[in-house]
């Protein structure tokens, strides 16, 4: 199975971004620009052979930009379900990779942090992923591949709408900021409520990883900004960048109080959650993902003994479904699945030591 991953494609070996990741809060951020070509009608519209054309114009332009180091180009009827799972799970995307068929196109790169999008909705979905809280650097990045693309092709706009999308309510600069929190001390000391209520933004929407701000798997918050017209980037990047500071504060603050003074009921979570890892014999993505953020905010606490080395962010989202078959190989049955992601946390967890 390996060797067929080095001879089908690139994707399986894409840098992981979470290598040098080790931030205990603010894990992830991802910044997307959303942009159509002002001589072509939206992709829902284009028949194959004009598909097919913007995905070498696009391509050929994309290849001249100094900011991307050997971009390549997968046509999507190339890419295999999991490989689009993949990706989807990588880049921590919401677009829906599995009705490109036909006509679509997805272009990375070495460093593992760029991913473009050809003829889902809209022509262009020009992507980076950020784990190192810098999103305005990553968005003078994103700036300068646009801008090269932009030196060929007109995108298309209106002087009072901005950029045009095929959803309108992505027009406008055409810019979503999206950060991933992971905040288990605010939600399990309750406060997760007030902390929201105390720091809501008409800008800004704050749910779990699923949307639902009732349901918040792995203790992950996901903060993003609702409007992309009638804004600049700037301000949006500045809005994020505040109230994402905010709650971290809020999380760290909490984690001191927890870490001095102790508390009875949280220790017997993480108690659980790590036995819950090492002692089960499946585990579905959901339980594994709410066990995962108690172990390791019990590693942060200092209630759970642990190797420097272990990267728990990473392992954090290695246990996704698709991540997870190819770490293991590939070649396992989807039944399989929860036995072996019990397995694979198991050798991880168990030579840690609870010292509560």
């Amino acid at each position: 199975m390996t060797k067929e991953k080095t001879k089908k494609s690139n994707i399986y070996l894409l840098r992981s971004p979470w290598q040098e990741n080790s931030h205990s809060v603010w894990l992830a951020s991802t910044i997307t620009l959303y942009r159509n070509l002002a001589q072509y009608k939206f992709p829902s519209k284009l028949d194959q052979s004009h598909k097919e054309r913007v995905i070498s114009v696009i391509f050929d332009e994309l290849k001249k930009s100094s900011e991307l180091t050997n971009p390549i180009l997968y046509r999507s009827n190339q890419v295999r379900p999991q490989e689009k799972e993949f990706l989807l799970e990588h880049f921590m995307v919401t677009s829906n990779f599995y009705g490109a068929h036909g006509g679509e196109g997805f272009i990375v790169e070495d460093s593992g942090s760029f991913l473009g999008v050809i003829n889902l909705e809209n022509h262009l979905q020009l992507q980076l992923i950020d784990t190192e809280q810098d999103i305005e650097n990553s968005w003078d990045r994103l700036v300068k591949i646009e801008h090269c693309l932009g030196k060929s092709v007109d995108y298309a706009y209106n002087p009072r709408f901005g950029f045009l999308t095929s959803r309108p309510s992505l027009s406008g600069t055409g810019l979503v900021i999206r950060l991933f929190l992971h905040i288990p001390a605010i939600i399990h000391m309750g406060e997760l409520s007030e902390i929201l209520e105390k720091e809501a933004e008409e800008e800004i929407s704050a749910t779990g990883i699923q949307g639902s701000s009732s349901e918040m798997i792995g203790d992950l918050l996901l903060a993003q900004n609702i409007c992309t017209t009638g804004v600049t980037e700037e301000y949006l990047l500045t809005s994020l960048r505040m109230w994402a500071t905010k709650v971290v504060v809020a999380e760290v603050s909490i984690r001191k109080k927890l870490k001095n003074e102790g508390n009875e009921h949280l220790k017997n979570k993480v108690a659980r959650s790590l036995g819950l890892l090492t002692h089960s014999y499946q585990l579905e993505t959901i339980e594994a993902f709410n066990a995962l953020s108690l172990v390791k905010l019990g590693v942060e606490l200092g209630w759970i003994e642990a190797p420097p080395s272990l990267n728990l962010n990473q392992i954090f989202f290695n246990c996704r479904r698709a991540h997870l078959m190819d770490h293991l190989g590939g070649n396992i049955e989807v039944p399989d699945l929860p036995r072996k992601r019990a397995e694979y946390l198991c050798s991880i967890f168990s030579p840690l030591n609870l010292v509560i």
